[in-house]
């Protein structure tokens, strides 16, 4: 009796506190969740949360423009959300479709919706056309296939943030950042490249945020669509009567898989360059190029160019055929037509010579057999 009572009491031990366990990690609620949230009147960023992997969500978000107890919506936006990765902000970046812009109080009030339901909600207040005047201004702001740069200027001396995104549709696909910046008085230039690869002929939107911290928060945005281009230059040549070579250089973030062609044309005397006569042509294709990377080419002509003076083309083709950059100059060649038969014709004819006029060392005896004989008569003589 004892043994059963102590093995039933061993027993609900072992039990009880795995089945707490269990139900804590059941009770165990989501943290999907809005975190971050910006908007101006002419984009807007939300940043999400979750602890978990989420997927089919939707995101609804409107511009309201509050006027005393009354509040007017200005637009409206459903962007997709496919996923959200464990433990991962994702970012969606949005541009309002708004006419003639107003003074007063704006709010961007956002949703994230599962199906029809809500999961977060948020809002951002700001305003537009007032008085208070920012401490930093954007003056200009360049996006391309290699990045973005922004031009600012202070209107007092500031320490701030810069956060560079490229987006893709409503995704941010690459960000980064730059911090504890500062401008005192005199204009700058703040520049970054994109690191991540473009797709040819897409199009994506460069997009600066700048965050003031003192003596209070303040942000400011600014955003430019571009469209992705491969892009490189030929910044050397090398040509002789034996062959040329390029140096091509990447200026974009597009993989450039493009080709060079080398053209040889004789210059005829008193001719136009139409008129110039093709020698040779070769076309080489140029290893993978990204931003900054370069690679030289090289060809070899199938025979050395005979003396005279020719002009070289150089083409560079982007990657759907397109001509990026055309290059000129010309190759003197001093290397005689006849210079390679006429060291074979002198050494044929001093063996022909040799042949004719007899072997020197014979010519030495027939000397020395006559001296001899005219020593041999003078002796008898005497």
């Amino acid at each position: 009796m004892k043994a059963t009572l102590f093995l039933l009491i061993f027993y609900l031990i072992s039990v009880f506190p795995a089945s707490a366990s269990e139900n804590s990690h059941t009770e165990e609620t989501n943290t999907m969740r809005i975190a971050d949230l910006y908007s101006d009147l002419e984009s807007f960023d939300i940043t999400l949360y979750s602890d978990q992997p989420e997927n089919n969500l939707s995101l609804e978000v409107l511009l309201v423009r509050s006027t005393g107890t009354n509040e007017k919506t200005l637009d409206k936006q459903v962007l997709p959300i496919d996923n959200i990765p464990a433990n991962k902000q994702v970012t969606k970046v949005g541009f309002w479709n708004v006419g003639n812009s107003e003074r007063g109080a704006y709010k961007l009030k956002a949703r994230l919706l599962e199906g029809n339901k809500a999961i977060s909600e948020a809002k951002y207040n700001f305003a537009y056309g007032t008085n208070s005047a920012l401490r930093l201004q954007v003056n200009d702001l360049v996006a391309n296939s290699q990045g973005i740069s922004v031009a600012l200027s202070p209107k007092e001396a500031s320490l701030f943030d810069i956060e560079y995104m490229l987006v893709n549709d409503s995704d941010v696909v690459y960000t980064t950042k730059s911090e504890k910046l500062s401008l005192t008085s005199a204009p700058d230039i703040f520049s970054a490249p994109w690191g991540t690869l473009l797709e040819n002929n897409k199009e994506y939107t460069g997009r600066v945020k700048i965050q003031v911290y003192s003596p209070e928060r303040e942000v400011i945005s600014s955003s430019e669509r571009f469209t992705a281009r491969d892009d490189a230059e030929i910044t050397d040549i090398y040509k002789d009567e034996t062959g040329a070579s390029a140096t091509v250089y990447g200026r974009s973030q597009v993989p450039f898989e493009g080709s060079l062609i080398f053209s040889v044309y004789k210059l005829n005397a008193n001719s136009e360059k139409g008129n110039d006569s093709l020698i040779e042509s070769a076309q080489q294709k140029v290893p993978v190029l990204l931003n900054n990377d370069d690679e030289t080419v090289e060809v070899a002509w199938d025979h050395r160019l005979p003396e005279g003076i020719y002009r070289l083309e150089i083409e560079l083709l982007g990657n759907d055929g397109d001509v990026i950059e055309h290059r000129e100059t010309v190759i003197e060649s001093d290397l005689s037509q006849n210079s390679n038969v006429s060291s074979v014709n002198n050494t044929t004819s001093e063996a022909e010579a040799s042949g004719k006029n007899g072997i020197p060392g014979f010519s030495a005896a027939a000397l020395i057999s006559g001296l001899a004989a005219i020593f041999i008569l003078l002796r008898d003589k005497i």
